[in-house]
């Protein structure tokens, strides 16, 4: 293990190794030469990750962030030697950040996001993140290169109004870093001494002010945000920019359940409405629910939004969610009211076949939404020794049946209800709605598409991705069994096994990263000069790739 500037080798670096063979994987660390050393592993197909503070993390055979690595097969008693890593130094970003005078703002949280796709959906995902010093500046490091977003959130801090003269604020008292000035006298005004001082509580009309999520260059919404490059190794620096200052507003309000009690405990969560991207950060908030029913949300500023509950009073959640405008003023008595959500109930069951079949026990039934970010965890269902399961506190929207756990050797082979295939079709489901009759059946009938990729020489190529795809763009979908991938061994070998009956293209491709492929246009572009292959149930199909490295 090498650093990739220096050549100089890296000391307590983790190793680790993971393989359907090895159950909870293995690890290791590097010693003081840099060298790494696992043995005993069974024969099988192995990922091979590396990691260590300061450093990008890579798997073996990785090229691009964000993009698996290349397999290796290990034989019985084989030793494969010779898996070397060069190490890049993580890449920096740092800037400043100031408030609406062009003030230093210490203790202002900032998360560095980028996108990735999770289950076929891109996402704005956390990267990494600090808090601003004293004076304000930050420096988030150890990020792969690649297009990230830097975003700022000021965490209970009001300035209150600007009508009257504040006392003064005290010279700073314990506290994180870069602690904020005692409380100032009565009247709430910015403090004249020790930077910014406590403020008394705002008339009733005055406005309140607070610092929004701000987004680099100074920008409330996402859509305004502008990117930042980052090269290998590279520090990008004077990322610098000041939070937006808005009216804000106090959301409070009371959750009751379906009988019109209160509820006891939950939480309450602001998003924003229309967002277009899921899982957008600093553009929601949140509140637990009190004892009484009773939810807060401070500092909200303008905007449209939608309000959504989840009660847990009984060991089944319960759900609301309703629109809401904030202008700026607080918006005081908002009653939600809970609905349960739906149950689905069914059987599991396995066909005859030659492989034995696993503990029915261990499989876990889910119900993942098509339509929608989940608030909370996401319910599952444990199945019976007699294979019947019963699924409760599924949110209202559109939704999938997926079943879960280690069934190796086997696979889904439909879901029906009430002899209707909704396999691979998202079930509207309404609150409180009872779905009966759930028939999940796995078969070991399961089919394969193997074979190899060389180049002109005939030399394995282990640098490209198999992407195999339905031929109905209907079912190019995030969550889609029917859009499967694979990388080659170090010997050029790959193979897709779980591809449900059907026709599909077949194509090498070079990602730029994990899970492009859910994209419908990034699959229209690669339909054209792909093979095609008809799959039926139990298929074990070769098909060889001869590729250009030109």
């Amino acid at each position: 293990m090498l650093a990739a500037d220096n050549g100089r080798p890296i000391r307590r670096a983790r190793v680790f190794v993971s393989a359907t063979e090895l159950p909870g994987g293995r690890g290791a660390m590097t010693d003081d030469q840099g060298v790494y050393d696992i043995t005993e592993l069974p024969a099988g197909r192995y990922t091979v990750t590396v990691s260590k503070s300061g450093f990008v993390s890579l798997a073996y055979g990785q090229r691009r962030p964000l993009q698996s690595g290349t397999p290796l097969q290990l034989l019985d008693n084989q030793q494969l030697k010779g898996v070397d890593f060069r190490l890049p130094r993580g890449s920096v970003i740092a800037g400043t950040i100031v408030d609406e005078v062009g003030d230093p703002m210490p203790g202002v949280t900032v998360r560095v996001m980028r996108y990735q796709y999770l289950q076929g959906d891109r996402r704005l995902t956390p990267a990494g993140g600090g808090q601003t010093d004293d004076k304000g500046q930050f420096r988030v490091w150890g990020l792969m290169p690649g297009e990230y977003y830097v975003n700022g959130i000021v965490r209970n801090f009001n300035i209150g109004n600007f009508a009257g003269r504040g006392g003064p604020g005290g010279f700073g008292g314990p506290g994180g870093p870069g602690g904020f000035a005692g409380p100032g006298g009565p009247g709430g005004g910015r403090s004249g001494f020790g930077g910014r001082g406590g403020f008394g509580p705002p008339a009733d009309d005055e406005e309140q002010l607070a610092y929004a999520p701000t987004y680099y260059p100074g920008v409330a919404a996402m859509a305004e945000a502008k990117p930042i490059i980052v090269g290998l190794s590279q520090e990008v620096l004077d990322i610098n920019f000041g939070m937006q200052l808005v009216r804000a507003a106090r959301i409070s309000g009371r959750v009751t359940n379906p009988d019109g009690t209160e509820t006891t405990s939950g939480n309450v969560n602001l998003t924003s409405d229309g967002a277009t991207t899921r899982g957008q950060i600093g553009g929601n908030f949140g509140s637990r629910i009190d004892w009484d029913g009773s939810f807060s949300i401070a500092n909200v500023p303008p905007g449209r939004y939608i309000l959504r509950a989840r009660g847990m009073d009984s060991e089944v959640p319960q759900f609301a969610a309703q629109p809401l405008t904030v202008n700026g003023q607080d918006v005081d008595d908002v009653t939600i009211v809970l609905v349960p959500g739906a149950q689905f109930s069914g059987t599991v069951s396995f066909l005859p076949g030659s492989t034995p079949a696993p503990d029915i026990t261990g499989v876990r039934i889910t119900a993942p939404a098509t339509d929608q970010d989940s608030f909370g965890p996401q319910q599952n269902a444990r199945v019976d020794r007699e294979g019947h399961f019963t699924l409760d506190g599924v949110a209202a929207g559109n939704h999938l049946i997926r079943p879960n756990g280690n069934m190796r050797g086997w696979a889904l082979k439909s879901v029906t209800i009430d002899g209707r295939d909704v396999t691979d079709t998202p079930i509207a489901v309404r609150s409180g709605q009872t779905i009966s009759d759930v028939a999940i059946v796995f078969t070991d009938k399961v089919a394969e598409i193997n074979g190899t990729i060389t180049d002109s020489q005939g030399t394995p190529v282990p640098d490209f991705t198999v992407l195999a795809f339905s031929t109905d763009p209907s079912l190019w979908r995030p969550q889609s069994r029917q859009i499967m991938t694979a990388r080659p061994d170090q010997t050029g070998k790959f193979r897709i096994r779980g591809l449900p009956p059907g026709d599909y293209y077949l194509a090498t491709v070079d990602p730029a990263q994990q899970g492009e492929w859910f994209e419908p246009t990034y699959l229209d572009e690669h339909r054209v000069g792909a093979s095609r292959i008809t799959l039926s149930e139990g298929d074990v199909k070769t098909h060889d790739f001869r590729v250009s490295l030109k």
